[in-house]
């Protein structure tokens, strides 16, 4: 009878250790215990935003003022009101209103718009690429007048292009911030578009 106990405890003992882990039982067998797993997130990396381009304060902006002078076919273009009234009051050119604003001195992200004339065609140029003044200065016959301002090489702070025209018939440069102006010289009057030199400030 005690061999008999003894075996009895060992067998229950036996089934006992027998269980694996993740069971138990409820008396009619056993069940099934899932473990859930432990989710990481990661988030992905942000990328910080684009500051806006801080522009020059546009009162500082001048008037890029024009004339046409019918006698020797020539537009003009100054920011200074008194070189502009000289040319009016004594050499026969005709104000023309303004196409927009320039900068008299180099702000933030602008470029000089050089100027130049040839006395022997009578024609003002204007540009603000460097090779191609220097070599209407050396090969064309022009000479160099300085710089007529600054202006923005790209569309950037609300600028506008200005277009550029030339008439071979008349040697004539002709230079609008208006597309309908700039279309009507190519349509109309014997200009080639030649472009954009630049963005100035609308009026």
């Amino acid at each position: 009878m005690r061999f008999t106990t003894s075996f009895f405890a060992l067998c229950l003992a036996s089934t006992a250790l027998a269980v694996p882990q993740g069971y138990y039982g409820n008396g009619h067998g056993t069940t099934t215990v899932t473990v859930p797993v432990p989710v990481t997130t990661t988030k992905p990396p942000t990328t910080p935003p684009v500051p806006a381009p801080s522009c020059a304060p546009a009162s500082q902006a001048v008037k890029f003022l024009r004339a046409y002078n019918p006698t020797i076919q020539d537009h003009f273009y100054t920011t200074d009101a008194q070189e502009m009234n000289n040319a009016v009051t004594k050499l026969g050119y005709s104000a023309e209103g303004a196409p927009g604003l320039i900068f008299p001195t180099n702000v933030k992200d602008t470029v000089p718009l050089y100027r130049a004339y040839n006395p022997q065609i009578t024609d003002h140029f204007y540009t603000t690429n460097a090779a191609e003044m220097d070599n209407a200065a050396t090969n064309l016959g022009y000479s160099r007048e300085g710089i007529a301002g600054y202006v923005y090489p790209n569309v950037e702070c609300g600028a506008v292009p200005l277009y550029r025209a030339y008439n071979p018939q008349i040697t004539d440069h002709f230079y609008t911030n208006s597309a309908a102006e700039r279309d009507n010289a190519v349509n109309a009057l014997g200009y080639s578009a030649e472009g954009i030199t630049g963005y100035i400030l609308p009026n």
